[in-house]
């Protein structure tokens, strides 16, 4: 049953629409056989919905099919076939994918979403001007002309100022090409301001760690690879909920003899359905690995040739200030520490602008055991010849200069743990770390395929980082059923022998005249309160529930809301976000615009299956009914469908056997003639890092600074070990994704509410009886930022000491309060030396008491 008392702090109900107000939503209750039949598709009741997802094959008479990719923030990019019937889209289920039979996927999520797509008191259905205060709730109804005319007016006042004192925020609501990208291009046609997302949302520390080995923020084994491993780690990653098109290929694995293990802190969906799932302590995955590696190289397992031949491991490093020796014209120059290669930015960005280590500073050096003499690094080829031979290592003097191998760093940052040692940080018996690290190097090949969850920590480079070093030092990288995997797997398509054109014409989509001014996420709430490094007069909000998604939602709504002048949120939902916006806009969702997504080898359409709800309109119709009263139309002169024509209108050898009509309109997906359906296995030659050494690079020179030049563990930010706050708040807080919600995209849904119709905390029974807490009681969650009023969920599925609940729920949900009260935004110093801080969502300590 769900609760609805309203918390006197910052986190209220969520609300509708109703004449003119925003009230208290009804929540279905006495769940039986009628509702969950309804909830599952047999028929909407109650919900404004439609009829959904019946289980008979559709009728052709007075029925439609239509097709979609699902653009929300999985990154899966399922392909949809649904059913159309008197303007109402009733069915909705797997699309095949063209070259890749029996890959047809779609979640629980994708096929119940026609419930909530189509309730008109869930959507924003007309423009809505504010007429009390910001929270208030209070609303009304005005036209677009009307809406239009009061954004340009307060944005021209601002872009007559300062154009960067106007900023545009798009998140991951809608990832198609149109709907993602067409705030930010508006914001660089008037100059303004736009963000770089990954930050804030806690996604930045996998990319910062990708790039610092391998010179790019993405790059994996495609999922069915894994049929060539004989043991797959997944770690941190619950792709059994969040990620079901990958789950077949775990699978797969596991009946071909793979043993698959899970490292994390809660038994999830995919531990379940695994051979063992070790659980560790939030916040030690770097500690986990370089225990590994300790054991691996103190063995002398690690892979000497492939360290030698494709890493930086026999790079020399100077002992006076910690940089890559170099040398021009044979003779040593001296050099200061870098910047370090930012990563390429984020996922829809401008790469972020930090410059290169040593750019135009000589060659990188090594120590030829053949003639006894420091000479430049040579390439892969030259060692396999025998022409060279790198040391792996050793201390050396060169022109004066004392030196040793980035290899013996290494060594000497794994040294301290011992198995005894990680075993007590990461809360895993030392005999199960040794057998771990066996397991590992003796299965030949083994895989690791890593998730976000574990980089939503202080240092959240660290994990990814040290993870893909353990791949490396074990010799997986680049080995068909190994590597060290995050997200999904890299693009497969051929190159075109003879041409070098784009695939795609983006060619008017990126003229925008002027440029965006891009700044990373992580400060965005200086700028708001203090304007650093800019002010925000104006926002406008797009694919985001920013105050139920950021960190320190009190800090959001007593400090950075009151501090902006006007805000505009554009969405399908009434959210969080949205009760404290100035003017809130319908959006359409991707069921009713037109939209491109590049699922390499695929490209996939999306285009109006159904009239838009209410007065709803694309991001693009948005953006340019705006242009036509800032003065920048001619950038916006194309309709959505024309943008899409024009994308795929290249002659690139890709689009040969194109139809429009047949591949675009009938089927809404099209395989490029220039595809690869073999399952990508990247740096499979020993070649492709993009890092400035052209290596696989574990020694970051930017981070000498902070001793963390290679990998290592730093304790949390709110550490549960020791000192005052561990005192008072002992509990480590996480939070998870499941099955039923990506961030808060599917939330008001009656089909999933089916399953879960509240939040609950899970939580050890040896922490509840601790606290007398009995199972399906109320408690109270509260750190000194906030606290939240949830119900108890015991279960030895979470190790002790650490309590967790899913991400997403919105306010409204919980009996007061809610999880993001609890979190923070701390700046770290050397994420910001790097790039931009990650939120830190999982390093929290709290309490929890019997309500």
């Amino acid at each position: 049953m769900k609760t609805t008392d309203t918390h006197a702090g910052a986190c209220e109900p969520e609300y509708f629409m109703r004449d003119g107000k925003l009230t208290r939503r009804t929540f279905i209750k006495g769940v039986g056989a009628i509702t969950v039949a309804s909830a599952l598709g047999f028929g909407a009741q109650g919900t404004g919905a439609p009829e959904a997802l019946a289980d008979e094959a559709p009728a052709a008479a007075g029925e439609k099919a239509v097709h979609a990719v699902c653009t929300v923030n999985c990154t899966s990019r399922c392909h949809l076939r649904g059913t159309v019937r008197d303007g109402k889209l009733v069915r909705v289920e797997p699309g095949d994918m063209p070259g890749r039979p029996g890959y047809a996927n779609a979640c629980l999520r994708s096929m119940s979403y026609i419930q909530r797509l189509q309730d008109e008191n869930a959507r924003v259905m007309y423009p809505m001007r504010r007429t009390g205060e910001r929270g208030s709730g209070e609303f009304e109804r005005i036209t677009w002309d009307e809406a239009i005319d009061a954004i340009a007016e307060k944005l021209n006042a601002v872009l007559a100022k300062d154009p960067q004192a106007a900023s545009f925020y798009s998140f991951t609501g809608d990832l198609g090409k149109l709907s993602w990208e067409a705030p930010t291009r508006y914001a660089a046609t008037v100059g303004a301001t736009t963000w770089d997302i990954e930050g804030i949302m806690g996604d930045h520390g996998a990319s910062m760690g990708m790039t610092m080995v391998f010179g790019t923020h993405r790059g994996a084994h495609d999922s069915r690879d894994y049929l060539n491993s004989k043991l797959l780690i997944v770690w941190g990653r619950n792709v059994a909920d969040t990620h079901t098109s990958e789950l077949r290929d775990y699978v797969a694995a596991r009946k071909n003899g793979a043993k698959v293990i899970v490292i994390d802190p809660r038994q999830c969906s995919t531990a379940a359905m695994a051979d063992e799932w070790i659980p560790l302590n939030p916040q030690t995955d770097p500690a986990l690995a370089l225990g590994m590696m300790n054991w691996i190289i103190g063995n002398d397992l690690h892979a000497k040739d492939k360290l030698v031949e494709e890493s930086v491991a026999p790079y020399l490093i100077r002992e006076d200030d910690g940089t890559y020796l170099r040398m021009v014209d044979g003779e040593v120059v001296a050099t200061a520490a870098g910047t370090g290669k930012a990563d390429e930015g984020s996922i829809g960005t401008a790469p972020a602008a930090q410059g290169e280590a040593g750019a135009g500073a000589g060659t990188y050096v090594i120590w030829d055991e053949l003639t006894g003499a420091a000479v430049p690094a040579p390439d892969a080829a030259s060692i396999k010849g025998g022409s060279v031979k790198p040391a792996l290592t050793g201390s050396f003097t060169v022109d004066g200069v004392a030196c040793r191998t980035a290899f013996d760093h290494l060594v000497d940052a794994c040294a301290p743990y011992t198995l005894e040692r990680t075993g007590e940080i990461c809360g895993i018996d030392p005999d199960v770390v040794e057998r771990l690290s066996r397991e590992y190097i003796e299965a030949q090949p083994a895989g690791i395929r890593m998730g976000q969850g574990m980089q939503r920590v202080y240092h959240s480079y660290a994990p990814f980082r040290t993870v893909a070093t353990l791949a490396m030092v074990a010799g997986y990288i680049g080995v068909p059923g190994g590597g060290a995997s995050h997200a999904g797997g890299t693009a497969t398509n051929k190159p075109v022998a003879g041409y070098t054109g784009p695939v795609y014409d983006f060619t008017d989509w990126s003229d925008t005249g002027k440029k965006a001014n891009l700044v990373p996420s992580s400060k965005v709430y200086a700028a708001a309160v203090n304007h650093d490094p800019v002010p925000i007069d104006f926002l406008w909000i797009a694919n985001s529930n920013f105050i139920n998604m950021s960190p320190d939602s009190n800090r959001i709504i007593n400090e950075v809301i009151p501090a902006i002048d006007f805000i505009v949120t554009v969405d399908p939902w009434w959210t969080w976000t949205a009760k404290y916006s100035d003017i809130v806009l319908p959006a359409c969702t991707y069921w009713e615009h037109w939209d491109l997504v590049d699922r390499s080898p695929w490209a996939m359409f999306n285009q109006p299956a159904i009239e838009p709800m209410g007065e709803s309109k694309s991001d693009v119709e948005i953006m340019s009914l705006l242009a036509k009263k800032t003065g920048v139309e001619d950038y916006w002169s194309k309709t959505d469908e024309e943008w899409i024509r024009q994308f795929v209108g290249t002659d690139h050898p890709a689009w040969d056997g194109l139809d429009w009509d047949r591949d675009v309109v009938e089927q809404g997906i099209f395989g490029r003639s220039d595809a690869l359906y073999d399952p990508a296995i990247v740096y499979a030659d020993g070649t492709g890092y993009k890092t400035d050494t052209g290596k696989f690079e574990f020694y970051t020179e930017s981070l000498v600074a902070f001793d963390e030049e290679v990998p290592t563990w730093q304790p949390p930010c709110e550490d549960p070990r020791e000192g005052e706050l561990a005192a008072k708040y002992p509990l480590v807080y996480i939070q998870y994704h499941d099955r039923l919600n990506v961030h808060t995209q599917h939330i008001l849904n009656p089909a999933l509410e089916v399953v879960q119709d509240e939040p609950l905390l899970q939580m050890n029974p040896v922490d509840a009886e601790a606290r007398g807490i009995a199972h399906g009681d109320v408690v109270r969650v509260l750190n000194d930022r906030g606290d939240m009023k949830i119900r108890a969920f015991l279960t030895e599925g979470i190790i002790p000491g650490t309590v967790a609940t899913q991400s997403g729920w919105t306010p409204d949900y919980f009996i007061e309060g809610c999880y993001q009260n609890l979190t923070h935004h701390t700046i770290c110093d050397a994420e910001e030396a790097y790039s931009m801080t990650n939120s830190a969502f999982y390093d929290v300590l709290v309490e929890v008491e019997k309500a």
